[in-house]
């Protein structure tokens, strides 16, 4: 069966190659050597020939499919690298993206925070002017009202001491009881 694969197959050019040669053959062309009978080729030595022909084209054709297989791993291990390298990169992005965010959160915090900050000093600032107004405020009042009442206390002595000196010389009633006057 190997045998007629190989005269119908891949070595049919082998059998044309014998008929040419045989039909060249008598004159010193071809395989005949000018009638020399250890010039010609057995039948054994063909199927030496075929069998060897088929060897080496079993082996070419193994060499060829190690070749493309290497080559097909190659590109898948290639292929594969890409992938990793792409999703490598996609989860630096990712991360790089993520730090920025949390940078500018912490940044836009802080602002607010500062804000804050700053709203509550002035709110102390206005506090404090406000506490101090009042004091100053409730000081003034309370000198107010002693100088009110220290002026009322002049206006009520001058007056007693005007009707009194209207009056004249007054004197209380100044009645011994004990003496019977």
């Amino acid at each position: 069966m190997a045998m007629e694969d190989n005269m119908t197959g891949n070595a049919g050019w082998v059998w044309v190659f014998l008929i040419i040669a045989i039909m060249f053959g008598g004159n010193g062309f071809g395989f005949g050597g000018g009638g020399n009978a250890a010039a010609f080729a057995t039948m054994a030595d063909v199927n030496t020939a075929i069998n060897n022909q088929s060897t080496q084209q079993g082996i070419a054709a193994l060499q060829l499919a190690s070749a493309n297989n290497n080559y097909e791993t190659a590109r898948l291990i290639d292929s594969q690298t890409n992938a990793f390298m792409q999703a490598n990169q996609n989860n630096l992005v990712n991360a790089i993206q993520g730090f920025n965010n949390l940078g500018q959160q912490l940044m836009n915090q802080t602002n607010v925070l500062g804000s804050k900050v700053d709203n509550l000093g002035f709110q102390m600032e206005s506090c404090c002017c406000s506490l101090k107004q009042l004091i100053k405020d409730n000081q003034i009042a309370d000198l107010q009202s002693q100088l009110a009442q220290a002026s009322n206390a002049s206006i009520n002595a001058a007056q007693s001491q005007y009707i009194l000196s209207q009056m004249g010389h007054w004197t209380p009633n100044t009645s011994d009881t004990t003496t019977g006057a």
